[in-house]
């Protein structure tokens, strides 16, 4: 599934057209992105509520998307355009995915206790968290009856932990009276796909992106310094860091990637502080001041912000599917995150032959006929006479994932062939380089032919 948390291009034909001409490895279904018709129909005035004319002219985008092959359509509420639509706005557009039997999954308005885009100094109370944004999804299927799915499921923020029960609990009861809802999760708890943790807060960058002003890379050491010799600016700094580290897992929990200094790497910002004498917060600071200056917070760090409990908690649930929330990135590429190559065997190794948390049937029906059945698929995602050949040949003795935060440019072992449509895609472990994938419509579920003209 690509073109998620409401991003997709425009027009759907054209990427549908691609995909087929060009081949693809992997099967693959695309959705339109709330943002994406958004931003079409609002332009640079985004920051309001739609109009009525305005939410009918999105609808009208989406059912063409819909008609040129999109399997559905995403969102991403905590991201710009979308944060600012209403839950009505997003009913009415995935009202228009239900003729076609689509599909509406959402990245959340908040994964904990506050937005990512909310700061303390700046923003005022209220803001929504996770258990708002899984209480919208609920309503939205529950008006519109379209499956959907609550995406990368969590409880994001040391101060939210615990909460999966909470969210579980909404879900389920939900589900009970019928509620056509579902989600997925990652097995890794740490998020963010580049591991870029940034704890300077987000004004005092964009200070220092406006001071640059195109005359060279911002210097967000130099910004910084300014805004902490005023002690109103040093009062907000330090709250909005202290708010930061705690939403990224807390300061044990945040990983120094890279640094100027090697012997950084490898270490937590508390370990950091501890060997300096100084506290969590001042060494935030100390990482931006005398780390490299055009990198924003001076350092690369990856926040290990989900909690194991909540994690395994939902693992467990018959209606968590198990999906990457990533790409497709290769050794030799930049930062990225570990589950872009180990999701799926880290499921298998970790959380179900070493921890039991499922076994390892459910952990590979989570991967395999569960997705097949959210999306509607009858002749995927099962090992039987008449399905499509998509399978998957593993050791369960040796697969496992290899990849980490510090060095995620590893393959997993154990998975020795892997079939799209009968092909094989990885043969003894190697890659073939076959492109057998097929891109999936919603006339693969209701037979009706999709738009192919101009």
């Amino acid at each position: 599934m690509v073109n998620q948390d409401g991003r997709s291009p425009w027009p759907i034909r054209d990427q549908v057209r691609t995909y087929r001409d060009r081949g693809t490895g992997p099967n693959t279904a695309v959705l339109v992105g709330h943002g994406r018709v958004r931003s079409m129909v609002m332009g640079d005035d985004f920051q309001r509520e739609a109009t009525a004319d305005e939410v009918a002219a999105m609808g009208d985008l989406v059912r063409q998307a819909m008609e040129e092959g999109a399997y559905g359509m995403s969102a991403g509420h905590e991201y710009s355009p979308q944060r600012w639509s209403t839950t009505s706005e997003v009913v009415a557009l995935v009202e228009r995915v239900a003729p076609y039997e689509g599909v509406y999954i959402v990245h959340e308005r908040s994964s904990g206790a506050e937005p990512m885009w909310w700061w303390p100094s700046q923003d005022e109370p209220g803001a929504p968290t996770m258990l708002d944004a899984v209480m919208e999804t609920i309503e939205v299927a529950e008006r519109t009856g379209v499956t959907s799915v609550q995406t990368h499921i969590k409880a994001r923020g040391a101060n939210f932990w615990g909460s999966g029960e909470a969210i579980i609990g909404l879900i389920q009861r939900a589900r009970d009276r019928g509620v056509n809802i579902w989600a997925d999760a990652y097995a890794y708890n740490t998020t963010g796909s580049d591991g870029r943790t940034v704890l300077i807060p987000q004004w005092v960058r964009r200070m220092a992106t406006r001071e640059a002003s195109g005359n060279g890379s911002a210097d967000y050491a130099t910004t910084l310094r300014s805004v902490l010799e005023t002690p109103s600016g040093e009062d907000k700094v330090r709250e909005d860091i202290r708010h930061e580290m705690l939403r990224r897992g807390d300061a044990d929990n945040i990983l120094v990637l890279d640094h100027p200094d090697p012997s950084f790497v490898g270490k937590t910002l508390r370990e950091l502080a501890e060997e300096a004498g100084v506290s969590t917060t001042d060494m935030a600071i100390k990482l931006q001041l005398e780390g490299n200056p055009s990198e924003p917070g001076g350092a690369r760090l990856r926040g290990f912000s989900l909690s194991e409990v909540d994690l395994e908690n939902f693992y467990a649930q018959p209606w968590v599917a198990t999906a990457s929330d990533a790409g497709i990135t290769m050794p030799g590429d930049g930062p990225t995150h570990p589950r872009y190559y180990g999701n799926f065997p880290r499921k298998i190794r970790r959380y179900a032959i070493e921890r039991g948390i499922v076994s390892v049937e459910s952990a590979i029906r989570s991967m395999t006929s569960l997705p097949a059945q959210i999306l509607g698929l009858r002749d995927r995602g099962m090992i039987r006479e008449g399905n499509w050949a998509d399978i998957v040949v593993l050791d369960l003795a040796t697969v496992r994932d290899k990849a980490t935060a510090l060095d995620p440019h590893q393959y997993p072992e154990g998975i020795e062939h892997v079939l799209v449509n009968g092909e094989f895609v990885i043969e003894n472990g190697e890659h073939t380089w076959a492109l057998p994938g097929m891109v999936l419509t919603p006339a693969d579920k209701t037979g009706r032919p999709i738009m192919e003209g101009e």
